[in-house]
Parts: structure tokens; C-alpha cells; sequence
């Protein structure tokens, strides 16, 4: 019986040394949300990118490594597809989440049109199909 035990305490133990990734993912989105995009650096958001396209690994590494082979955050995005599948670990749903966001943040730059403009770009789109 005491073997017994002294196996389970055992497995209690290793419980104890939980490794610093458990939780990573929860605490980094957490300080996005109360702190904003500057408390965060470049391999940081490119991780909060990462997480739905590649949910059950450590994806640091993996960040770190874009970073260091692109350079920053906006080479990683603007690299080619056929460049960033030679990462590993980098597959098909992680190069299209990267060029969604790289979509985004190009449609963010473009001028804003007037409101008339917009209007009329609606109408067009509702009508269209008419």
C-alpha cells in the first residue's frame, strides 16, 4: 500500500511543475484586450494570429522563427506563400489566415471614400443582384 502511494504522490508532484506554456495563450490574449497592440511585441501578435489556424501547439517558437527569418511582423505578413510553407509548421490555414490579415491591413490603409460614396457603392451591392 505504501508503494502505492508513494506512486501516486509522485504523479502529484509532477503536477506541480506545470510548464510556463500552459495558460500562454489565455494570458497574452488578456493583455491585448486591457492593454492594446503596443503591449505586445512583433512575434507576440504574430502568435495571437497563429493560435486559430494551428490551435494545439506551442506556437512561440514558431513566431520567433518568422520573425527572425522575414524580419518583422509586416515581412512575415507580405512574404509569399510558397516562402513561408517552407517554415515547418507552417501549413496551408496558417499561410491563409497570414494573407487575411495582410488583406485587411491593406484595405485599412486605402482612403477612406465619402459618405456619398459609400452610399452609392451600397446601393450598388443591395441592387446589384436585381
Amino acid at each position: 500500500m505504501a508503494a502505492r502511494t508513494r506512486k501516486r504522490d509522485a504523479k502529484v508532484g509532477l503536477a506541480e511543475g506545470v510548464p510556463h506554456y500552459l495558460g500562454h495563450r489565455e494570458r497574452l490574449r488578456a493583455r491585448f484586450r486591457e492593454s492594446g497592440a503596443d503591449a505586445v511585441t512583433d512575434y507576440e501578435l504574430l502568435e495571437l494570429v497563429l493560435f486559430r489556424a494551428i490551435p494545439q501547439r506551442d506556437i512561440k517558437p514558431l513566431a520567433k522563427e518568422l520573425i527572425a527569418k522575414f524580419g518583422s511582423f509586416a515581412e512575415v505578413l507580405a512574404a509569399p506563400p510558397q516562402r513561408l510553407a517552407e517554415i515547418k509548421g507552417i501549413g496551408e490555414a496558417a499561410i491563409t489566415d497570414l494573407k487575411i490579415v495582410q488583406a485587411a491591413a491593406s484595405r485599412l490603409a486605402l482612403p477612406k471614400p465619402s459618405t456619398s460614396a459609400r452610399q452609392a457603392t451600397s446601393r450598388i451591392q443591395f441592387t446589384s443582384g436585381t
